[in-house]
């Protein structure tokens, strides 16, 4: 990409705001962007962390900010240099203390927002929030009438019970080793800025983030979409036109909501997961048809043919058995059976090659003492 002015990096970076990832294009005038603020020096630890962590997505706003900040004091700077003459000389004790007291505010806050900057939940992929439900897909209140995480339970498969179950403990682990990594960041900017040397190092401190954002930018949400999925399929099942018979009468059995209301409370987790695959419902219906039970009976009945197809042929392959007048009269009455009600599985081509088997086992049993003493 060619060098971008001050104003195209903020017109390319502000459509990402708020996004979960970034264009290749908004990757390469964010990096010129970072560039850019080398030239200021409050945006030093921005600068570090953001090349560190590369999570760029989540400092888009922090860095649209630094650039803003940065083209005002350029302006003001040229401003002030050509209407007021600068003072020369050695600045005085009570300027040097207050550029530093600014400088260490400044490194603090900077520490603080660099690492975990205040985020709006994505209710495009979290339905759920902290305190249940806010918003559907349209950003419609909803939290009256959907049912919270906890709820939702019954209705989710075993596996993603489970998975549920721990949202909690993760919600509180990301928290803690966000605060964490706050904390050890606030106490090396004020052991730097006393002239000490840094209390943690770069990589405590980026374990403890990386896992945080790992929990909320990866963890979390592929349990929410799971969620959005699985109650996408319950509320096609509920619908009394194309859905499951027998899911809607096994709901009215086991729950006390009516199927329909509660169809209507899963309405927008099927928004959702039709909203990122849009073979959705395709994708379930094929999958309802398929757990019919006259589909089901077909189905095992065809396995149930093949296996006695199969186990015929298994007869006839066998090479642990004497050739006798027992398993020539076997071997023909498999083949028999397997022409008369197996053509649909065996073909006249593998029928050959069985009945040459049983010439040579015919050949062979004629050798027989036994046989022979007859």
């Amino acid at each position: 990409m060619e060098n971008l002015s001050l104003q195209e990096i903020i017109n390319i970076l502000k459509p990402a705001i708020g996004a979960r990832m970034l264009t290749q294009e908004q990757k390469d005038a964010y990096e010129q962007g970072l560039s850019l603020l080398e030239g200021a020096s409050n945006a030093r630890s921005f600068i570090e962390n953001s090349r560190k962590f590369k999570d760029y997505h989540r400092r888009t706003r922090q860095m649209i900010a630094y650039l803003n900040s940065y083209s005002s004091s350029q302006a003001n700077a040229a401003s002030s240099s050509a209407a007021d003459k600068r003072r020369v000389g050695r600045p005085t004790k009570q300027e040097q203390e207050a550029y530093a007291e600014l400088q260490k505010k400044k490194a603090m806050e900077e520490a603080k927002q660099s690492l975990f900057p205040n985020l709006k939940p994505d209710t495009t992929v979290q339905p759920l929030t902290y305190n249940g439900i806010v918003a559907n897909p349209n950003g419609e209140s909803i939290a009256a009438t959907m049912p919270n995480l906890m709820q939702l339970r019954p209705f989710l498969s075993t596996a993603l019970q489970e998975q549920v179950n721990t949202v909690r403990d993760l919600r509180s682990e990301m928290a803690s080793k966000a605060e964490q990594a706050k904390t050890m960041a606030e106490a090396n900017e004020k052991a730097i800025s006393q002239g000490k040397s840094a209390i943690y190092t770069e990589d405590e401190i980026a374990e403890l983030a990386t896992r945080a954002v790992e929990i909320e930018s990866d963890i979390l949400p592929e349990i929410f979409k799971a969620v959005d999925r699985e109650m996408g399929e319950c509320y096609l099942r509920l619908s009394e036109k194309t859905g499951d018979p027998e899911y809607i009468a096994y709901a009215k059995k086991a729950f006390t909501i009516d199927p329909q209301t509660l169809r209507t409370q899963f309405k927008p987790f099927y928004e959702k997961a039709l909203a990122r695959d849009p073979l959705f419902a395709e994708q379930v219906a094929e999958k309802i048809a398929n757990d019919r039970p006259e589909v089901k009976a077909a189905r095992d009945a065809a396995a149930k043919h093949k296996a006695e197809a199969d186990a015929r042929i298994k007869y006839i392959l066998r090479k642990d058995k004497l050739s006798t007048q027992t398993r020539v009269k076997g071997i023909k009455e498999r083949i028999d059976q397997l022409r008369q009600d197996y053509s649909d599985i065996v073909t006249e081509e593998e029928l050959s090659g069985y009945e040459a088997i049983l010439t040579k086992t015919i050949e062979e049993a004629k050798e027989d003492p036994k046989h022979k003493k007859k």
